[in-house]
Protein backbone atom coordinates (compact mmCIF):
# COMPACT_ATOMS: atom_id res chain seq x y z
CA UNK A 1 0.00 0.00 0.00
CA UNK A 2 1.69 3.47 -0.66
CA UNK A 3 1.90 5.87 1.77
CA UNK A 4 -1.11 8.59 1.23
CA UNK A 5 -1.28 12.02 0.96
CA UNK A 6 -3.46 14.16 2.72
CA UNK A 7 -5.35 16.27 0.47
CA UNK A 8 -7.18 18.22 2.44
CA UNK A 9 -4.27 19.35 5.09
CA UNK A 10 -2.41 19.55 1.46
CA UNK A 11 -5.40 22.26 0.30
CA UNK A 12 -5.58 24.09 4.03
CA UNK A 13 -1.90 24.89 3.50
CA UNK A 14 -1.60 26.30 0.36
CA UNK A 15 -4.58 28.76 1.19
CA UNK A 16 -2.51 29.80 3.87
CA UNK A 17 -0.06 29.87 2.46
CA UNK A 18 -1.19 32.40 -0.03
CA UNK A 19 -2.30 34.40 2.82
CA UNK A 20 1.34 35.72 3.18
CA UNK A 21 1.53 38.65 0.59
CA UNK A 22 -2.23 38.59 -0.70
CA UNK A 23 -3.13 41.33 -3.04
CA UNK A 24 -6.24 43.15 -3.49
CA UNK A 25 -6.64 41.62 -6.88
CA UNK A 26 -5.99 37.83 -5.04
CA UNK A 27 -2.93 37.41 -6.21
CA UNK A 28 0.61 37.12 -4.61
CA UNK A 29 3.17 39.73 -4.11
CA UNK A 30 5.99 37.73 -2.71
CA UNK A 31 9.72 39.14 -3.62
CA UNK A 32 12.76 37.53 -2.24
CA UNK A 33 14.25 38.49 1.12
CA UNK A 34 11.47 41.02 1.86
CA UNK A 35 8.78 40.68 4.49
CA UNK A 36 6.21 38.45 3.29
CA UNK A 37 9.17 35.97 1.69
CA UNK A 38 10.51 35.76 5.59
CA UNK A 39 6.96 35.39 6.55
CA UNK A 40 6.81 32.25 4.16
CA UNK A 41 9.71 31.28 5.35
CA UNK A 42 8.22 31.07 8.81
CA UNK A 43 5.42 29.63 8.10
CA UNK A 44 6.89 26.95 5.83
CA UNK A 45 9.70 25.71 8.48
CA UNK A 46 6.74 25.03 11.06
CA UNK A 47 5.07 22.47 8.68
CA UNK A 48 8.53 21.01 8.14
CA UNK A 49 9.05 20.75 12.14
CA UNK A 50 5.92 18.70 12.26
CA UNK A 51 6.93 16.44 9.54
CA UNK A 52 9.97 15.96 10.99
CA UNK A 53 12.49 17.91 9.00
CA UNK A 54 14.80 20.38 11.23
CA UNK A 55 14.40 23.38 9.51
CA UNK A 56 17.00 26.20 8.57
CA UNK A 57 18.76 28.72 5.65
CA UNK A 58 21.14 28.92 3.58
CA UNK A 59 23.65 32.13 2.64
CA UNK A 60 21.11 32.52 -0.69
CA UNK A 61 18.11 32.40 1.24
CA UNK A 62 16.87 29.31 0.48
CA UNK A 63 14.65 27.35 3.29
CA UNK A 64 15.53 23.52 3.42
CA UNK A 65 14.81 20.96 5.97
CA UNK A 66 15.89 17.16 6.57
CA UNK A 67 14.21 14.23 7.70
CA UNK A 68 16.45 11.75 8.41
CA UNK A 69 16.81 8.19 6.98
CA UNK A 70 16.52 5.23 8.11
CA UNK A 71 20.38 4.24 6.37
CA UNK A 72 22.22 6.81 7.72
CA UNK A 73 24.97 6.77 5.06
CA UNK A 74 22.50 7.23 1.86
CA UNK A 75 22.29 10.55 0.02
CA UNK A 76 18.81 12.40 0.63
CA UNK A 77 16.18 12.54 -1.84
CA UNK A 78 15.03 15.96 -2.62
CA UNK A 79 12.09 18.25 -3.15
CA UNK A 80 10.18 21.53 -3.41
CA UNK A 81 10.15 24.74 -5.49
CA UNK A 82 10.04 28.07 -4.73
CA UNK A 83 8.32 30.27 -2.39
CA UNK A 84 9.29 33.94 -4.05
CA UNK A 85 6.39 35.27 -6.99
CA UNK A 86 5.98 37.92 -9.69
CA UNK A 87 4.17 40.90 -8.78
CA UNK A 88 0.39 39.82 -8.14
CA UNK A 89 1.20 36.53 -9.22
CA UNK A 90 -0.78 33.35 -8.40
CA UNK A 91 -1.60 31.04 -5.48
CA UNK A 92 0.08 27.80 -6.90
CA UNK A 93 3.09 28.59 -8.92
CA UNK A 94 6.30 27.43 -6.89
CA UNK A 95 3.87 27.18 -3.69
CA UNK A 96 2.04 23.70 -4.90
CA UNK A 97 5.94 22.14 -4.91
CA UNK A 98 7.28 23.58 -1.83
CA UNK A 99 3.98 22.42 0.54
CA UNK A 100 3.56 19.25 -1.52
CA UNK A 101 7.43 17.87 -0.53
CA UNK A 102 6.41 19.27 2.69
CA UNK A 103 3.29 16.52 2.60
CA UNK A 104 5.16 14.00 1.36
CA UNK A 105 7.64 13.86 4.28
CA UNK A 106 4.32 14.53 6.33
CA UNK A 107 2.49 11.08 4.77
CA UNK A 108 5.88 9.36 5.56
CA UNK A 109 5.23 10.37 9.28
CA UNK A 110 1.93 9.45 9.40
CA UNK A 111 2.06 6.19 8.01
CA UNK A 112 4.98 5.12 10.78
CA UNK A 113 7.09 4.40 7.60
CA UNK A 114 11.02 6.06 7.63
CA UNK A 115 12.55 6.45 4.38
CA UNK A 116 16.14 4.87 3.76
CA UNK A 117 17.38 7.91 2.26
CA UNK A 118 16.78 11.20 4.38
CA UNK A 119 14.03 13.08 2.95
CA UNK A 120 15.76 17.01 1.52
CA UNK A 121 13.04 19.27 1.46
CA UNK A 122 13.44 22.35 -0.34
CA UNK A 123 11.90 26.02 -0.68
CA UNK A 124 14.20 27.94 -3.17
CA UNK A 125 14.55 32.01 -3.50
CA UNK A 126 14.16 34.16 -6.38
CA UNK A 127 13.36 31.78 -8.68
CA UNK A 128 11.48 34.34 -10.57
CA UNK A 129 14.20 36.78 -10.79
CA UNK A 130 11.74 39.68 -10.27
CA UNK A 131 13.70 41.17 -7.44
CA UNK A 132 17.59 41.24 -8.90
CA UNK A 133 16.70 40.28 -12.22
CA UNK A 134 18.87 36.80 -11.99
CA UNK A 135 16.31 33.57 -12.66
CA UNK A 136 16.96 30.81 -10.37
CA UNK A 137 19.38 32.59 -7.95
CA UNK A 138 19.15 30.09 -5.08
CA UNK A 139 19.41 27.29 -6.76
CA UNK A 140 21.95 28.81 -8.50
CA UNK A 141 23.72 29.85 -5.62
CA UNK A 142 23.49 26.02 -4.29
CA UNK A 143 25.34 25.32 -7.45
CA UNK A 144 27.97 27.64 -6.90
CA UNK A 145 27.00 29.49 -10.15
CA UNK A 146 25.52 32.50 -8.95
CA UNK A 147 26.74 35.59 -9.67
CA UNK A 148 28.29 37.75 -6.41
CA UNK A 149 25.63 39.13 -4.28
CA UNK A 150 27.40 42.69 -4.00
CA UNK A 151 26.55 43.26 -7.98
CA UNK A 152 23.27 42.54 -7.75
CA UNK A 153 21.01 45.37 -6.96
CA UNK A 154 16.92 45.58 -6.95
CA UNK A 155 15.07 48.44 -8.38
CA UNK A 156 15.50 50.88 -4.99
CA UNK A 157 19.50 50.05 -5.26
CA UNK A 158 19.76 47.80 -2.54
CA UNK A 159 22.40 44.60 -3.23
CA UNK A 160 21.53 41.48 -2.56
CA UNK A 161 24.16 41.22 -0.43
CA UNK A 162 22.67 43.78 2.03
CA UNK A 163 19.27 42.21 1.93
CA UNK A 164 20.54 38.76 2.74
CA UNK A 165 22.73 39.97 5.29
CA UNK A 166 19.56 41.78 6.57
CA UNK A 167 17.39 38.85 5.93
CA UNK A 168 15.46 37.54 9.27
CA UNK A 169 13.88 34.49 9.53
CA UNK A 170 14.63 33.59 13.04
CA UNK A 171 16.04 30.26 12.05
CA UNK A 172 19.93 28.82 11.50
CA UNK A 173 22.16 29.26 8.64
CA UNK A 174 23.88 26.39 7.27
CA UNK A 175 24.59 25.16 4.01
CA UNK A 176 22.44 22.57 1.92
CA UNK A 177 23.30 19.03 2.33
CA UNK A 178 25.34 17.47 -0.54
CA UNK A 179 25.14 15.65 -2.50
CA UNK A 180 21.91 14.66 -3.40
CA UNK A 181 20.25 11.08 -4.73
CA UNK A 182 17.42 13.01 -6.82
CA UNK A 183 15.54 16.01 -6.88
CA UNK A 184 11.58 15.89 -8.00
CA UNK A 185 9.72 19.14 -8.34
CA UNK A 186 5.93 19.29 -8.66
CA UNK A 187 4.75 22.12 -10.62
CA UNK A 188 1.94 23.51 -12.33
CA UNK A 189 2.09 23.32 -16.50
CA UNK A 190 1.55 27.24 -16.36
CA UNK A 191 0.20 26.24 -20.12
CA UNK A 192 -2.98 24.66 -21.95
CA UNK A 193 -1.06 21.67 -22.97
CA UNK A 194 -2.33 19.19 -20.15
CA UNK A 195 -5.82 21.03 -19.94
CA UNK A 196 -6.04 20.35 -23.74
CA UNK A 197 -5.61 16.92 -23.22
CA UNK A 198 -7.69 16.44 -20.75
CA UNK A 199 -4.73 14.52 -19.10
CA UNK A 200 -4.01 14.99 -15.40
CA UNK A 201 -0.30 14.86 -15.11
CA UNK A 202 3.02 15.57 -17.30
CA UNK A 203 6.49 14.46 -16.35
CA UNK A 204 8.99 16.55 -18.26
CA UNK A 205 11.46 15.43 -20.52
CA UNK A 206 13.61 18.49 -21.13
CA UNK A 207 12.99 22.25 -19.88
CA UNK A 208 13.83 25.05 -22.81
CA UNK A 209 16.54 26.40 -23.96
CA UNK A 210 16.29 30.25 -24.42
CA UNK A 211 18.31 32.80 -26.64
CA UNK A 212 17.79 36.73 -26.71
CA UNK A 213 18.56 39.15 -28.88
CA UNK A 214 18.44 42.89 -29.30
CA UNK A 215 18.77 44.21 -32.69
CA UNK A 216 17.99 47.85 -34.20
CA UNK A 217 16.95 49.19 -37.27
CA UNK A 218 18.35 52.34 -38.45
CA UNK A 219 17.04 54.81 -41.24
CA UNK A 220 16.42 58.07 -41.13
CA UNK A 221 14.33 60.38 -38.73
CA UNK A 222 12.38 63.38 -41.35
CA UNK A 223 8.95 65.13 -40.72
CA UNK A 224 5.60 62.71 -41.47
CA UNK A 225 4.01 65.71 -42.92
CA UNK A 226 6.38 66.72 -45.70
CA UNK A 227 8.61 63.69 -46.14
CA UNK A 228 7.26 61.82 -49.83
CA UNK A 229 6.34 57.66 -48.92
CA UNK A 230 8.80 56.38 -51.81
CA UNK A 231 11.37 58.09 -49.81
CA UNK A 232 11.62 57.31 -46.41
CA UNK A 233 13.77 55.30 -44.70
CA UNK A 234 11.37 54.48 -42.20
CA UNK A 235 13.37 51.83 -39.02
CA UNK A 236 9.66 50.85 -38.07
CA UNK A 237 8.77 49.32 -41.48
CA UNK A 238 12.12 47.41 -40.73
CA UNK A 239 11.22 46.42 -37.39
CA UNK A 240 7.13 45.57 -38.36
CA UNK A 241 8.61 43.26 -41.27
CA UNK A 242 10.83 41.32 -38.32
CA UNK A 243 8.17 40.74 -35.99
CA UNK A 244 5.93 39.35 -38.78
CA UNK A 245 9.22 37.14 -39.35
CA UNK A 246 9.64 36.11 -36.19
CA UNK A 247 5.72 34.53 -35.53
CA UNK A 248 6.47 32.86 -39.04
CA UNK A 249 9.37 31.33 -37.91
CA UNK A 250 8.09 29.86 -35.08
CA UNK A 251 4.89 29.05 -36.58
CA UNK A 252 6.71 26.49 -38.81
CA UNK A 253 8.26 24.49 -35.94
CA UNK A 254 5.95 22.30 -36.12
CA UNK A 255 5.18 23.12 -32.26
CA UNK A 256 8.35 22.87 -31.60
CA UNK A 257 9.58 26.35 -30.61
CA UNK A 258 8.13 29.41 -29.91
CA UNK A 259 9.49 33.44 -30.54
CA UNK A 260 8.35 36.78 -29.06
CA UNK A 261 9.26 40.19 -29.96
CA UNK A 262 8.43 41.06 -26.19
CA UNK A 263 10.08 45.11 -26.55
CA UNK A 264 10.16 47.34 -29.41
CA UNK A 265 11.24 51.08 -28.96
CA UNK A 266 10.83 53.64 -31.68
CA UNK A 267 12.87 56.44 -31.66
CA UNK A 268 12.37 59.69 -31.70
CA UNK A 269 8.89 58.54 -30.89
CA UNK A 270 6.87 61.38 -31.63
CA UNK A 271 3.19 61.40 -33.59
CA UNK A 272 4.80 63.49 -36.54
CA UNK A 273 8.33 62.15 -37.07
CA UNK A 274 9.07 59.27 -39.73
CA UNK A 275 11.13 56.91 -36.96
CA UNK A 276 14.78 57.12 -37.88
CA UNK A 277 15.48 53.87 -35.02
CA UNK A 278 13.92 50.89 -33.59
CA UNK A 279 14.85 48.62 -31.72
CA UNK A 280 13.58 45.27 -31.28
CA UNK A 281 14.11 42.58 -28.21
CA UNK A 282 13.54 38.90 -29.78
CA UNK A 283 13.43 35.36 -27.38
CA UNK A 284 13.33 32.21 -29.42
CA UNK A 285 12.46 29.17 -27.14
CA UNK A 286 12.86 25.43 -27.91
CA UNK A 287 14.00 22.08 -26.34
CA UNK A 288 15.64 21.05 -28.89
CA UNK A 289 19.40 23.07 -29.13
CA UNK A 290 20.46 22.43 -32.31
CA UNK A 291 16.47 23.65 -33.82
CA UNK A 292 16.94 27.04 -31.05
CA UNK A 293 20.51 27.80 -33.01
CA UNK A 294 19.01 27.30 -36.13
CA UNK A 295 16.13 29.76 -35.25
CA UNK A 296 18.42 32.49 -34.51
CA UNK A 297 20.38 32.35 -37.65
CA UNK A 298 17.25 32.52 -39.07
CA UNK A 299 16.29 35.76 -37.06
CA UNK A 300 19.30 37.54 -38.12
CA UNK A 301 18.62 36.25 -41.99
CA UNK A 302 15.35 37.66 -42.07
CA UNK A 303 16.54 41.11 -40.27
CA UNK A 304 18.83 41.40 -42.39
CA UNK A 305 16.75 41.25 -45.48
CA UNK A 306 14.11 43.49 -44.07
CA UNK A 307 16.64 46.31 -43.56
CA UNK A 308 17.56 45.89 -46.90
CA UNK A 309 14.18 45.99 -48.22
CA UNK A 310 13.38 49.70 -46.77
CA UNK A 311 17.40 50.91 -47.25
CA UNK A 312 17.83 50.63 -43.81
CA UNK A 313 21.30 49.91 -41.82
CA UNK A 314 20.77 46.85 -38.96
CA UNK A 315 23.12 47.20 -35.78
CA UNK A 316 23.15 44.04 -33.09
CA UNK A 317 22.25 45.87 -29.99
CA UNK A 318 22.99 42.83 -27.88
CA UNK A 319 24.03 39.61 -29.41
CA UNK A 320 22.45 36.22 -28.87
CA UNK A 321 22.38 35.07 -25.53
CA UNK A 322 22.00 31.78 -24.69
CA UNK A 323 21.06 29.12 -22.13
CA UNK A 324 20.94 25.59 -23.76
CA UNK A 325 18.26 23.30 -23.42
CA UNK A 326 18.49 20.91 -20.57
CA UNK A 327 17.51 17.44 -20.31
CA UNK A 328 16.12 15.87 -16.91
CA UNK A 329 17.18 12.74 -15.95
CA UNK A 330 15.51 9.88 -18.08
CA UNK A 331 15.87 7.11 -14.66
CA UNK A 332 13.33 9.54 -12.81
CA UNK A 333 11.31 10.38 -15.71
CA UNK A 334 10.95 6.94 -15.86
CA UNK A 335 9.99 6.48 -11.92
CA UNK A 336 7.45 9.18 -12.06
CA UNK A 337 5.81 7.68 -15.10
CA UNK A 338 5.91 4.55 -13.22
CA UNK A 339 4.48 6.02 -10.10
CA UNK A 340 1.93 7.52 -12.08
CA UNK A 341 1.15 3.96 -13.40
CA UNK A 342 1.04 2.69 -10.29
CA UNK A 343 -2.07 5.04 -9.21
CA UNK A 344 -3.87 4.28 -12.39
CA UNK A 345 -3.39 7.89 -13.49
CA UNK A 346 -2.58 8.30 -17.50
CA UNK A 347 0.64 10.89 -17.94
CA UNK A 348 2.34 12.29 -20.77
CA UNK A 349 5.73 13.48 -21.63
CA UNK A 350 6.24 17.17 -22.50
CA UNK A 351 8.98 19.97 -22.16
CA UNK A 352 8.95 22.64 -19.79
CA UNK A 353 8.62 25.58 -21.91
CA UNK A 354 9.25 28.05 -18.89
CA UNK A 355 12.57 27.92 -16.70
CA UNK A 356 12.45 26.45 -12.95
CA UNK A 357 14.92 25.20 -10.76
CA UNK A 358 14.94 21.62 -11.47
CA UNK A 359 17.20 23.00 -14.95
CA UNK A 360 19.93 24.05 -12.64
CA UNK A 361 20.20 21.22 -10.05
CA UNK A 362 20.44 18.93 -12.89
CA UNK A 363 23.94 19.38 -13.22
CA UNK A 364 24.40 18.55 -9.73
CA UNK A 365 21.62 15.80 -9.75
CA UNK A 366 19.42 13.50 -11.19
CA UNK A 367 16.38 15.54 -11.53
CA UNK A 368 12.80 15.26 -12.96
CA UNK A 369 9.41 17.38 -13.02
CA UNK A 370 5.64 16.49 -12.14
CA UNK A 371 3.48 18.59 -14.21
CA UNK A 372 -0.58 19.05 -13.13
CA UNK A 373 -3.05 21.19 -15.65
CA UNK A 374 -3.07 25.11 -15.52
CA UNK A 375 -6.79 25.97 -16.14
CA UNK A 376 -6.66 27.79 -19.17
CA UNK A 377 -3.02 27.82 -19.47
CA UNK A 378 -2.84 30.56 -16.95
CA UNK A 379 0.02 31.44 -14.32
CA UNK A 380 1.75 35.04 -12.93
CA UNK A 381 -1.57 36.07 -12.44
CA UNK A 382 -4.29 35.89 -10.09
CA UNK A 383 -6.20 34.25 -12.31
CA UNK A 384 -4.06 31.50 -12.41
CA UNK A 385 -5.72 28.24 -11.04
CA UNK A 386 -5.63 24.28 -10.53
CA UNK A 387 -8.04 22.15 -9.84
CA UNK A 388 -7.81 20.98 -6.07
CA UNK A 389 -8.31 17.31 -7.67
CA UNK A 390 -5.27 17.77 -10.01
CA UNK A 391 -2.99 19.40 -6.78
CA UNK A 392 -3.61 16.20 -4.84
CA UNK A 393 -2.94 14.04 -8.39
CA UNK A 394 0.29 15.77 -8.46
CA UNK A 395 1.39 15.37 -4.67
CA UNK A 396 0.71 11.80 -4.61
CA UNK A 397 2.40 10.96 -7.34
CA UNK A 398 5.35 12.79 -6.18
CA UNK A 399 4.81 11.04 -2.83
CA UNK A 400 4.86 7.46 -4.88
CA UNK A 401 7.82 8.67 -7.03
CA UNK A 402 9.92 8.73 -3.77
CA UNK A 403 8.53 5.79 -2.48
CA UNK A 404 9.82 3.90 -5.65
CA UNK A 405 13.30 6.43 -5.86
CA UNK A 406 13.91 5.47 -1.98
CA UNK A 407 13.71 1.75 -3.31
CA UNK A 408 16.14 2.01 -5.53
Amino acid sequence: MAVQINAERLRTRLVELSEVGRTPDGGVTRFSYGTEHAGAIRRVSRWMREAGAEPAVDAWGNLFGVVPGEAGTLSPIAAGSHLDTVPNGGVFDGALGVVAAVEVAAAFRDAGVRPRHPLLLLAFAEEEGTSYGTGCLGSLGIAGRAPAPEALHDAAGRSAADALRAFDTGLPRRAVPMPMAAYVELHVEQGPVLASRDTPLGVVDAIVGIARAVLEFVGEANHAGTTPMDVRHDALWGAADLVGAVRRLARDSGGRAVATVGRLQVTPGAANVVPGRAEVTVEVRSPDGALLDALCGHVDEEARACAGRYGLSLEVARTWRSEAPVPLNRSIRDEIAAAAGDLGWPIVTMPSWAGHDAKILQALVPAGMIFVPSVGGVSHSPREQTAWDDVGRGAQTLCRTIERLDRS
